[in-house]
């Protein structure tokens, strides 16, 4: 019997031998490994001491290799805690005290060497097993128990972690995690009847439950998850997945390929052919694989598909099946198309963008090196406006619009897009331009996207440069043309300008004064001149404030050489608040003197109504330097009135009902009529004596200025007469009924110490 137990434990010996060597090579790949190979070891070290305790001879030597043996086994419990513990995946040490754990292990190893001196936990006694003798008993003591209970412990933890894990995890780990239980189970069930026998049968229970460790870790879960998570993970991709066997049957289709394939709405092609038939048909063709972009039709629709197809061949290179992933890439390629688009496209518009504009017109213009070219900015006057009285919405429809007529009318352009805002650029043959298509754009955009009630005086400037140097950047060229819109923007009669190099030096010359304008008004160069405004009989009634720049290196700039330039482009407005401030001093200075019966007239360009509060601005000067408003006259131009008579009227009478004395300016030099009187309710008539000399019959002219003042007379309002230049004039306004007058025949303009020194 001895001999054939010793052939049962020598044959475990050898299997976990091998399962040792084998697991040595394969510790690296898996983090349990280190674990799984402890416990064999570990089992074979309590397999080979029941072997020798087989053959031991003496008592002495029975009781070290009964020792050794219940070392081995408590140390074997403790790394199948620890496996079980790293297997369901949490860390042993936030579990487990382990340095408690390793020190009482390390006590219960010292007591069990000890016991072969002491024998306080078991003694041997000898005793016969199924009739043959030389077997050996152990007779616990009860302190034995103490070592039997923490290895009871071990195994009650290990029941735990497992079970726990095993109820939470999935179907397919459960069988790994139970099974290794139940192993545990039946080998604590046979220590606990055979423990102190001659034969100790769980030492083959240890031995099972380490080899079918190592078999769930390295073995099942491998090869029965791989299989199973493989099949997962192809029916969840977001590709289809098509297989083919190699007569061409349909072996399998992923969710995804069950979409494709859909019969009640398959993907054809032109020939209505369907997808599915598309891929048997690549069975015959050459080639083992192969990527392909096709356009096939659902319900009608085009869609972009993207075919992968690789046939597949055993080690004999005979064709065993056939597979394809298939993506619709449609969402993909539009949006990829949508962003290239916009890379070179305005947003809004749809024409190409600036620098996209730039890189096609140099592009197309040394592609035809022999044909002339001009490149040609379009501009819509006071664009700003459009936006803010009828809102942003409506700009922007305007611009699409816009936008539109080039794609429609300008058929022989060469190439057209959006530069900035309202500008747009056109690069047209030179034999092709034609100035009457670009004239009325802007207007008839403005028109096809409002109400037609809305009349808004909507004009396209056009800068044109005739490309005469090809080697300069496009964006120097549509410069050139922006060029020629600056020296006739806010002109109302001029729509075309053509760049040439005067007009580069004129433009130059107006950014010089732009740069300068600031340290203008800040070292005091823009200063207020007076004009005085005179009666009939020489006496001085009061002044209209004028504006001069005497510049720190250019000298005296006259207001015909700077103010065109501020108004173009809104920087009056700064000249004429400078020049308010000034007025309002100087008559707080005057009302601190005692001469508050003086006024000075002050004039409001058109453009201060678009970008300043007129009222909010006046009344603040008058609180601030303590002055009558009546002493602040204003000058408004008819012109100004004219571009928004209702808000206009409302200012006014807010103007007049807080004091100001309102001047209408230049009357007879713009849009003056009858109604215009009959509506504007103002203070002051000013008739500029400009309205003679434009005349070829100046009898008429009088007769007509004449009932012009006769007319305001009877409405009760003043006249003041500018431009007075010779006594003849005075004495005729003044049998006309003339009140005032301004003019060279009794001043020009003067600096103010000139005219406090002349007048006061």
């Amino acid at each position: 019997m001895k001999l054939l137990l010793a052939a049962i434990l020598f044959a475990t010996l050898l299997i976990i031998g091998y399962y040792i060597v084998k697991i040595h090579g394969r510790i690296k790949e898996n983090k349990l490994g280190r674990s799984v190979s402890w416990l064999l070891k570990i089992g074979f070290i309590v397999v080979l001491f029941n072997l020798i305790n087989l053959f031991t001879f003496g008592k002495v030597q029975s009781l070290i290799a009964y020792s050794v043996y219940f070392i081995s086994v408590i140390w074997l419990l403790y790394f199948l805690l620890k496996f079980s513990i790293e297997f369901i995946g949490s860390r042993f040490d936030k579990h487990v005290n382990r340095g408690l754990m390793i020190a009482i292990l390390l006590l219960d190893s010292v007591s069990l060497a000890l016991n072969t001196v002491f024998r306080h936990l078991f003694d041997i006694k000898e005793a016969t097993w199924l009739g043959e003798s030389g077997f050996y008993n152990i007779e616990t003591k009860p302190a034995f128990y103490i070592h039997y209970g923490f290895a009871l412990m071990l195994v009650v933890f290990c029941f735990i972690s497992l079970f726990y894990r095993a109820f939470k995890a999935a179907a397919f780990y459960r069988k790994k995690y139970l099974s290794i239980a139940l192993i545990l189970v039946v080998v604590v069930v046979l220590n606990i009847f055979t423990f102190d026998k001659a034969v100790d049968f769980s030492v083959f229970g240890y031995v099972v439950e380490a080899i079918c460790i190592y078999y769930c870790v390295f073995v099942f879960t491998p090869q029965q998850l791989l299989p199973k998570t493989l099949l997962q993970v192809a029916q969840e991709m977001t590709t289809g997945l098509i297989v083919f066997d190699a007569e061409g049957m349909l072996l399998y289709k992923n969710k995804k390929a069950q979409q494709l394939l859909d019969e009640d709405a398959p993907f054809v092609n032109l020939y209505g052919v369907t997808l599915e038939s598309l891929c048997r048909a690549n069975f015959y063709e050459q080639g083992d694989s192969f990527n392909k972009q096709e356009t096939l039709y659902k319900n009608d629709i085009p869609r972009i598909l993207d075919i992968q197809m690789q046939k597949i061949h055993d080690d004999s290179k005979q064709l065993e099946g056939i597979y394809y992933i298939i993506k619709d890439s449609t969402e993909k390629l539009e949006q990829l198309n949508k962003e290239k688009f916009l890379a070179s496209h305005d947003s809004l518009t749809g024409l190409y963008n600036r620098q996209y504009f730039y890189e096609k017109t140099e592009q197309y213009i040394n592609f035809h090196p022999n044909k002339d070219f001009l490149m040609i900015c379009t501009d819509i006057r006071e664009f700003k406006m459009i936006n803010d009285f009828f809102g942003t919405k409506t700009g922007d429809q305007v611009l699409i619009n816009f936008s539109k007529m080039l794609s429609g009318q300008l058929s022989d352009a060469s190439i057209y897009g959006r530069i900035e805002n309202d500008i747009f650029g056109i690069l047209m043959a030179k034999d092709k331009y034609d100035e009457e298509k670009f004239s009325a754009m802007a207007q008839q955009a403005f028109e096809s996207c409002i109400d037609t009630g809305i009349s808004f005086p909507t004009i396209n400037y056009i800068g044109v440069y005739e490309i005469t140097d090809r080697s300069i950047p496009a964006s120097v060229m549509c410069d050139r043309a922006r060029m020629a819109i600056t020296s006739i923007k806010g002109s109302f009669q001029k729509r075309v300008a053509y760049y040439d190099d005067t007009l580069r030096d004129n433009i130059m010359h107006e950014q010089e004064l732009i740069t300068d304008l600031d340290h203008a008004i800040a070292t005091g160069e823009i200063k207020m001149y007076l004009q005085p405004q005179m009666s009939s009989d020489g006496q001085m009634l009061g002044a209209e404030a004028l504006v001069r720049w005497e510049h720190g290196e250019k000298g005296m700039i006259m207001p015909g050489d700077f103010i065109p330039v501020f108004e173009k482009n809104g920087l009056i407005s700064e000249v004429d608040k400078h020049i308010w401030e000034l007025a309002c001093k100087q008559l707080r200075k005057w009302k601190a003197e005692g001469k508050e019966e003086l006024y000075i007239s002050v004039n409001i360009s058109p453009r201060d109504f678009y970008f300043l509060n007129i009222f909010q601005v006046f009344t603040e000067l008058i609180r601030k330097y303590d002055i009558s408003p009546q002493n602040l006259k204003l000058e408004i131009t008819e012109t100004a009135i004219a571009m928004d008579v209702k808000r206009q009227l409302e200012l006014i009478e807010r103007l007049r009902n807080y004091g100001f004395v309102v001047e209408m300016d230049d009357f007879g030099s713009g849009y003056s009529s009858l109604n215009m009187l009959k509506d504007i309710q103002v203070d002051i008539l000013k008739i500029d004596m400009a309205f003679l000399r434009k005349s070829k019959d100046e009898e008429r002219s009088k007769k007509i200025l004449h009932m012009i003042i006769n007319l305001s007379k009877q409405l009760g309002m003043p006249v003041i007469s500018e431009g007075v230049e010779t006594k003849e004039q005075v004495q005729y306004l003044s049998d006309f009924g003339c009140d005032m007058f301004q003019g060279y025949y009794f001043a020009k303009p003067m600096d103010v110490a000139s005219f406090e020194k002349l007048y006061l």
